[in-house]
């Protein structure tokens, strides 16, 4: 027969026992998995490991886990904040450092931290309280008396600071680092000889210790002491050969030498001998990026980027450097090599927006700048790049706005504080100007156009003196440059002191025979002085010197068309068109000249070809607009006049020409009255913009509002016949015939063949009696 169920044998008591103890470990190991004192422990001693290991991105993430199962693991914070530290990662650092002595206020080596941090971000006083408050609980930590006497010193308290030293060195006469702290402070406050005794003293404690051979080489550098700092960089050379940062200073020291062969040397053998060091191979080329000599760097980092294909830094460089030399192609390929690795590379994606802003690809640049600022919102670089993009766009408030934020981020960002220098001078905007300057002289004080937007604003505010005073400086720092000649002399035409302005721009003349600014100032003086034949001769003996400078033929044709000697100034720029197929501005006034000749075919084809070099120029669409119209072909005015909307949407002058072209040819009237009040807005002063909006008002029958901006317009321009036409209807349509036949009479009589005679009398013969 066949069992239903299989025999079943019980445990003996001895197994029964074993049984429960499996069941109780099984129920053990379960609450120890769920336990989150136990997760978060174990979470943290793997980040310790990898921490230990100098993995730190990996210590990142598990103490960041640490801390999802306990966001008050003080323990968790502090260690995450020293990986911060390792990293580079300042601004993280310090609000982790901030938030372990929230929970931890006793935790003395995070306090300690936090206020180096401090010190070193320019908190000097923040640094000194936090020192006291150390001390306050534990007065023998040494290193609270260093940071105590670093503070000192930042602050100006010089006796303070070599107490609270000599203090560090009581506590730990044994630890060579105090023996630095106090030469460090003791140089810094004049006692030259007690420093180096203390420099001395830290190297013998500990022959082997390099930051000692380090700060001694430094402090006879900064003495000029050249053989004694070369010593002590050679012997750290020595006693640390596959350290970089010796080799660093003995190149650095070379350099103050000006022995620049020697430290292309020494760095020439570092990138040899630490090959697998990626701060050590690339130094070379750091030095030449640093001393801005662009051709040996983008050589150097060509060579780099070839050996190290899978070091990224390197590589962005060299991106850069192609970008910079404009061989977009070649940075475009190793961009998109960087990114098909790492799409999300915010650096990458950075140098891809500067590609298209360089291809006057504006739109396709900001999709790709906002895409890397959405990883990377803090880069200021990206920012910077973004407000070109939107400059090259033609939106200068989203530029500034951008440009703003990259300051903002990092205020010693140059580029950035230019940029918005040379939109506040575009607008005429002196007081940002001289903000901008300030703080251009601030944090760049070798930079010389800081000084120089400075004096534009003074002198745009009416303080000759002060602009003076700062192109005397701009003059000692660079006193062979035909600069500050440039600009001393635009000083001296405000003044109205045109002999003197001659004598300083012929200096700066002499010291650049190639200044174009130069030549068109003194061709400025001619003018203002009524001597235009001069000037003509001026250039006409300029272009014989240097017969292939597109510049000059350009300067010689707008001279011709101040004298209205069209003929001339069209060969003048058909030359130059010639030398420099792709000069805009002189494609642009031969377009202009060609209009003024009644040529509006051949405008046309050159506003084109201009715009086919720069596509987002809107002056070229406003011209363009001007020439269709005279043409009749009010379609394609049109269609220009909104492709400058498109990049300026508050541009008066298009939306002035294009809602009037609306009200004539049966466009939308309340988009053209929206429009007409954009132009008015933008220009209040222009009779035209007047007119343009009476004419709106009129179309949308509100005659009343027309009125007075046709009488304004009128009051400005007393024969304009359009005017006094637009004015002679709203009279009549307002019932006041006597004004309006007054009007339209007048109108006649201004142009009594035109047809807009007849349109006025036309009008008339609708009066009843007429």
């Amino acid at each position: 027969m066949f069992k239903l169920f299989p025999s079943v044998s019980f445990p003996r008591p001895a197994s029964l026992r074993v049984a429960f103890f499996l069941v109780a470990l099984l129920f053990l190991l379960l609450g120890c998995s769920t336990d989150p004192n136990v997760k978060k422990q174990k979470f943290l001693e793997r980040a310790n490991h990898d921490f230990d290991q100098g993995k730190y991105a990996e210590a990142l993430i598990s103490y960041g886990r640490a801390l999802q199962v306990d966001p008050r693991f003080a323990e968790a914070h502090y260690k995450l904040a020293l990986t911060q530290l390792k990293m580079g990662s300042w601004a993280a650092a310090y609000q982790e450092l901030q938030r372990t002595i929230e929970l931890q206020p006793d935790n003395w080596k995070a306090q300690l931290d936090l206020g180096q941090l401090e010190l070193a971000g320019g908190k000097r006083q923040e640094a000194k309280d936090r020192a006291v408050l150390i001390l306050r609980s534990d007065p023998k930590n040494a290193d609270a008396q260093m940071l105590l006497s670093d503070a000192d010193a930042a602050l100006g308290n010089f006796k303070d600071a070599v107490t609270a030293a000599v203090a560090a060195v009581s506590l730990a006469p044994e630890r060579p680092a105090t023996y630095l702290n106090l030469a460090q402070i003791q140089s810094r406050s004049g006692d030259s000889s007690s420093a180096e005794t203390s420099f001395k003293k830290a190297q013998s404690l500990d022959p082997k210790y390099l930051l000692a051979y380090m700060t001694l080489g430094g402090f006879y550098q900064q003495q000029k002491r050249w053989p004694e700092a070369e010593k002590q960089y050679q012997a750290a050379i020595q006693l640390s050969p596959k350290d970089a940062a010796p080799r660093a200073a003995l190149a650095r020291l070379y350099l103050a030498e000006g022995q620049e062969a020697q430290a292309e040397q020494v760095l020439t053998e570092t990138k040899e001998q630490l090959a697998g060091d990626p701060a050590a191979y690339r130094m070379l080329g750091d030095l030449y990026l640093a001393r801005g000599q662009t051709d040996k760097a983008l050589t150097e980092f060509g060579a780099l980027a070839a050996k190290y294909p899978n070091d990224s830094s390197v590589q962005k460089v060299y991106v850069q450097l192609l970008i910079l030399k404009n061989r977009l192609d070649e940075a475009a390929t190793l961009d998109d090599g960087i990114l098909k690795k790492s799409p999300r590379d915010a650096e990458a994606l950075i140098l891809k927006g500067q590609i298209q802003i360089r291809r006057n690809k504006p739109d396709e640049a900001i999709a790709t700048l906002q895409e890397a600022l959405r990883s990377a919102p803090e880069n200021a670089a990206g920012h910077y790049q973004l407000g070109l993009a939107y400059q090259s766009k033609g939106n200068p408030q989203q530029a500034e706005s951008e440009w703003r934020e990259a300051v903002r981020l990092r205020p010693n960002f140059s580029e950035a504080w230019l940029a918005l220098g040379a939109a506040a001078t575009q607008r005429s905007d002196w007081r940002t100007l001289e903000d901008v300057s300030n703080q251009l002289k601030k944090y760049s004080p070798n930079l010389v156009q800081g000084y120089l937007d400075h004096a534009t604003a003074r002198l745009g505010q009416g303080d000759l003196k002060g602009a003076e005073g700062d192109i005397s400086h701009v003059q000692q720092m660079i006193p062979d440059n035909a600069l500050p000649y440039l600009k001393l002399g635009e000083l001296r035409l405000t003044e109205h002191r045109t002999a003197d302005a001659r004598k300083l721009f012929s200096q700066a003349l002499a010291l650049d025979p190639d200044s174009m600014e130069a030549v068109s100032k003194l061709a400025q003086v001619d003018l203002l002085e009524n001597k235009p034949a001069d000037a003509q001769k001026l250039v006409r003996d300029q272009i014989t010197r240097n017969p292939n400078s597109s510049k000059l033929y350009l300067l010689q044709a707008e001279l011709f068309l101040k004298a209205k000697q069209l003929d001339q100034a069209q060969n003048s720029l058909s030359r130059a068109i010639e030398l420099d197929p792709k000069n805009v501005n002189a494609l642009a006034l031969l377009g202009q000249v060609q209009d003024a000749l009644g040529k509006q075919d051949q405008a046309v084809t050159y506003f084109q070809r201009a715009l086919e070099i720069a596509p987002n120029d809107t002056r070229l669409y406003l011209s363009l607009g001007k020439s269709y119209e005279s043409m009749g072909n009010w379609q394609q005015a049109q269609t220009a006049y909104q492709k400058v909307l498109t990049l300026q949407p508050e541009n008066p002058l298009a939306a002035n020409n294009l809602a009037y072209l609306m009200l004539e040819h049966g466009g939308n009237v309340n988009v053209a009255l929206t429009l007409a009040q954009t132009a008015r807005k933008g220009m209040p002063d222009l009779p035209n913009t007047a007119d343009t909006l009476g004419w709106a008002y009129y179309s949308n029958n509100a005659y009343s509002s027309a009125a007075p901006l046709f009488e304004e317009a009128i009051k400005k321009v007393p024969n304009n016949q359009l005017y006094r036409y637009h004015l002679g209807l709203t009279y009549k349509k307002l019932n006041n015939s006597t004004r309006a036949k007054a009007e339209l009479e007048k109108a006649i009589s201004l142009n009594p063949k035109s047809s807009l005679a007849d349109q006025a009398r036309l009008a008339l013969s609708q009066f009843a009696g007429t």
